[in-house]
């Protein structure tokens, strides 16, 4: 096996870890976050990588009891993702990552919300430029997170209006 396709492999391990992690799964999310910090030494400017560990890192902040750990996971997150985007800026799935982070973080300590907003408009951008950039499914998880962050740092008028542009949309069965 190649390093490329065993890199992968791992890579799609962790990612299936990582899921199960944001899905509640606390012994996921810290074997995730393992095998993410293993593959980010290996492989130290590899953006997804990277995107996936400082994702990780929120679900151990998270996870942890002590809120001084909470405070430094999610500040060591937020770094991680930071340097993921400019990595790769154009990566919609770290857009994803970094976005749905930021807007998980409380605004009044993290003041991230804004970050969320920027991803979230900037894959709404690439899909007006070119239709088959997201999939439905991802368009309506880009305006629900958009909505929410307007809520967030009280804008509701903005909130509602990507409400409504979610509300317009013909869901389909098989969007994915």
């Amino acid at each position: 096996m190649s390093t490329d396709s065993y890199l992968m492999k791992q890579l799609k391990e962790a990612k299936e870890l990582h899921q199960d992690g944001v899905d509640g799964d606390k012994k996921a999310a810290k074997s995730a976050n393992e095998m993410l910090l293993k593959l980010r030494e290996s492989q130290p400017q590899h953006a997804l990588i990277e995107a996936y560990y400082g994702s990780s890192l929120a679900l151990l902040a998270r996870d942890a009891v002590k809120l001084l750990d909470k405070e430094e996971k999610a500040l060591a997150s937020l770094e991680a993702l930071h340097h993921a985007v400019t990595l790769d800026p154009s990566n919609k799935e770290i857009r994803f990552l970094r976005g749905s982070v930021c807007l998980q973080l409380p605004e009044s300590y993290f003041h991230s919300t804004q970050t969320a907003i920027e991803d979230f408009t900037f894959l709404l951008d690439r899909y007006q430029q070119a239709s088959n950039y997201l999939t439905p499914k991802q368009v309506r998880e880009a305006l629900r997170k958009l909505s929410k962050a307007y809520q967030n740092i009280g804008n509701s008028d903005k909130a509602n209006e990507f409400l409504q542009r979610l509300a317009s949309m013909q869901p389909k069965k098989n969007d994915d």
